[in-house]
């Protein structure tokens, strides 16, 4: 190979180097663009121009007002061509909320199930009353202009089964069913079927279910539970007051220990007023001796339409 050849790929070599140390600089100086892969959503929320101090000063609460004043449209942005509805959520309440809302707000676990939007409860917040003056308004006025976001609950502390279940959590198809609420598991209420299953079982309704007038009941009970071929029954509300009864009547020779079916039809009217929409349905063993130590009742809850 001649001096002439060697120098001139020499050369084309050099350049070659240059070309692609000067791509490889000049491309960590390039801001990246945002390409098919990496789309940006716009969200709008609305924020207040006055000052929360003027409505929420520990004096003068007056939350309704200041809701009032939150109508000023401004946006953010998420890099999510699609983003999932609790992303929504959270995005809308970190740009929309100010102060200690927005710090307590982005430590609690808040979760969305069939557009409702549950927040956990807020503990050891100082100036609690305060902030929530104007917080709630910034949470709810951004939240319920989401599509699909139908209501905005701030939870209380959960102590039973249906306070678990309305704060969204899953619920553990068990029998009874259980739902489980940060390291505890709450059990859902079926009254004392299980203790009473050896001697009177429930067909219909069934604990918890909502019922109407006429209500039909079906079951079975031990012939030891009728005298006379019947038993009484019995539908209150929650607090005690009796608003249907009647008598469960044997389709079968009830002289037996073993069991036999029974029906019976309970109509009722209800008055919201006077009655609460939870209550119980009472099947008394029929207790001829009228001996408190021959008494024995299968009592079960039900939600009253």
């Amino acid at each position: 190979m001649n001096k002439k050849l060697k120098l001139g790929l020499s050369l084309a070599a050099l350049l070659i180097i240059g070309l692609v140390t000067y791509l490889f600089f000049n491309s960590l100086n390039q801001t990246p663009s945002v390409g098919k892969e990496n789309k940006i959503t716009t969200i709008t929320y609305l924020v207040s121009q006055e000052d929360t101090t003027k409505y929420c000063n520990g004096e003068d609460m007056n939350s309704a007002d200041y809701q009032k004043t939150i109508i000023t449209k401004e946006s953010t942005t998420t890099l999510e061509a699609n983003p999932t509805r609790i992303k929504v959520i959270k995005t809308i309440l970190n740009a929309a909320t100010t102060g200690m809302c927005n710090t307590v707000l982005g430590q609690l676990d808040i979760t969305e199930n069939n557009g409702i939007v549950y927040i956990p409860q807020i503990e050891d917040w100082a100036g609690i009353s305060i902030a929530m003056c104007s917080c709630k308004p910034q949470v709810e006025v951004n939240l319920l202009q989401i599509p699909g976001i139908t209501k905005v609950i701030w939870s209380a502390t959960v102590n039973n089964f249906d306070d678990c279940v309305a704060t969204g959590n899953p619920v553990m198809e068990s029998y009874p069913r259980q739902c489980r609420y940060g390291d505890k598991t709450y059990t859902e209420n079926i009254g004392n079927e299980l203790e009473k299953v050896d001697l009177i079982n429930l067909e219909t309704p069934r604990p918890n279910e909502k019922i109407s007038s006429p209500l039909t009941i079906k079951g079975q009970a031990r012939g030891s539970w009728f005298f006379e071929a019947s038993f009484p029954v019995f539908l209150t509300d929650w607090d005690g007051k009796i608003i249907a009864q009647g008598v469960a009547t044997a389709k079968s020779d009830w002289m037996t220990t073993e069991f036999v079916s029974f029906e019976a039809t309970l109509a009722f009217t209800t008055d919201e007023n006077v009655y609460s929409d939870q209550g119980s349905l009472i099947l008394k063993k029929d207790n001829p001796s009228g001996l408190s130590e021959n008494d024995d009742a299968l009592e079960v809850p039900v939600i009253i339409n």
